[in-house]
């Protein structure tokens, strides 16, 4: 069942319900009044009925001693006051019976053993009377008057306004349920966008939105919902990212593993099959030492890169030195080092982190700084502390990188200018590898670059406590 269906038989229902609780509580109140009403006038007759009987008794002593005096005093009793009258004696014999009921004694008998100044109800067809009966007693005689007061019209002015109300609400449900259906279909409307636009999410297109705007909870709910679909959507992209990433990374892989390769086997067989010139087996023996220091090298980058995953490895923080952290790291640099390191912030102060990653980051970016041959022959290095944070900036006047490439560069394999990169013993790991540290201490590169005009490289880091 639709939820316009549900929402349409649930407020009808209850609507129904309403109605019908209020239609007979004003019905059965209005009854009950007439009812009453009816019953106090009946009773006032009746007595005022028992107040003649008595005067009759005292006016003719012999009345009960003679049967057709009775039966006149009923009937004409009956004719003036219009009630129906039965008279019974002390012992419950009838006397007169004009109660207007076919099967009048029985009723006549329940109501004398109600006892004195009771009603009962007796019921025939559709009429109803009310019964009321009274000992009268005069001189140690004993009659019983029962007054019989028809009150038919209550019942059936009752009946009426049922089958009244029950016309009128007949007529006014269908008003209301194509009100409440049309009603209904309006307000699930937007839940029918979310449908569609969640199935065509699922069939893959990840940029469709609902669009709905304002301030119920249903537009509340599609607002969540776009926010959902716009997470869905980049985390997808993240995740083809991730994949082209990958196939990127295996194709360089790849590429980086077989170019040397190819070239140490043709050094390898020439210098295997056939005896070669001094110069040749040396320039020969000097191309496969060389390259197989560069695949080493990118082994052990490779396997460190793949360590440092920041989704499967956490990192245990500790204070480290500025100080320890710049003499660690200039002790990792070759003793010729082409230019000159400028350290400024260094000689006080701790930050939070590895003191053996930080040391390779340092590293890393410091040796890309060397390779961009700055024009100054420096390489500057400073730490600037503020707020709680570290900010270590690395920066060089080298060749600059262009601003196309600025994305990329933290790209496993991915190399600016591939063969000045090969010749200065380059992998393209390093900056990837550099990432993946400052990612597990919770920051990331800032890369400012033009160039001709130089690289700076920082990351902010937290600062340690006193």
């Amino acid at each position: 069942m639709k939820l316009a269906a549900k929402l349409t038989f649930a407020i009808l229902l209850l609507l129904a319900l309403l109605l019908n609780l209020g239609a007979a509580w004003l019905i059965s109140s209005g009854f009950s009044a007439q009812l009453q009403a009816a019953a106090q006038q009946n009773a006032a007759a009746h007595r005022a009925e028992c107040y003649q009987l008595q005067k009759e008794m005292i006016d003719t002593p012999e009345l009960e001693t003679q049967p057709a005096l009775v039966t006149r005093y009923g009937q004409q009793r009956t004719a003036q006051a219009g009630e129906g009258l039965a008279i019974l004696s002390e012992d419950g014999a009838f006397l007169y019976s004009g109660t207007g009921m076919k099967n009048g004694w029985q009723p006549v008998l329940r109501s004398v053993d109600a006892g004195a100044d009771s009603m009962t109800y007796a019921k025939e067809g559709t009429n109803v009377w009310q019964l009321f009966a009274s000992p009268v007693q005069w001189q140690g005689r004993t009659l019983w008057l029962v007054s019989s007061c028809d009150v038919s019209e209550v019942f059936q002015l009752r009946n009426q306004q049922l089958v009244g109300f029950v016309r009128l609400e007949l007529i006014a449900f269908v008003g209301v349920t194509l009100a409440i259906w049309a009603v209904s279909r309006r307000l699930t409307r937007p839940l029918k966008t979310l449908e569609e636009t969640s199935k065509a999410i699922a069939a893959g297109a990840y940029d469709r939105r609902t669009g709905m705007t304002g301030t119920d909870e249903v537009a509340g709910l599609a607002a969540s919902f776009d926010a959902m679909a716009e997470a869905v959507e980049q985390r997808a992209q993240q995740l083809d990212l991730a994949v082209r990433q990958r196939e990127d990374f295996v194709s360089a892989f790849t590429h980086e593993l077989k170019t040397p390769m190819t070239s140490m086997l043709g050094y390898a067989d020439l210098l295997r099959s056939a005896e070669v010139k001094p110069e040749v087996r040396q320039r020969a023996a000097n191309y496969i030492y060389h390259e197989t220091k560069r695949l080493e090298a990118l082994s052990a980058k490779l396997m460190t890169f793949m360590a440092l995953d920041p989704e499967h490895k956490t990192l245990e923080l500790r204070p480290v030195s500025l100080a320890v952290l710049a003499e660690k790291t200039a002790r990792t640099l070759p003793e010729t080092c082409p230019v000159q390191l400028c350290w400024q912030g260094f000689e006080t102060g701790c930050v939070l982190g590895d003191e053996e990653l930080l040391t390779a980051l340092l590293e890393n970016l410091i040796s890309n700084g060397v390779r961009a041959e700055p024009k100054d022959g420096l390489v500057h290095i400073s730490a600037c502390a503020n707020s709680g944070q570290v900010e270590i900036t690395v920066r060089d006047r080298g060749r600059g990188i262009p601003q196309t490439e600025l994305e990329r560069i933290t790209e496993p394999f991915y190399m600016v200018d591939k063969s000045r990169a090969r010749a200065q013993n380059g992998s393209g790991f390093g900056l990837a590898l550099c990432d993946r540290i400052a990612r597990l201490h919770g920051t990331q590169l800032e890369f400012e670059s033009q160039p001709g005009e130089g690289t700076a490289v920082r990351f902010t880091i937290k600062e340690a406590g006193e």
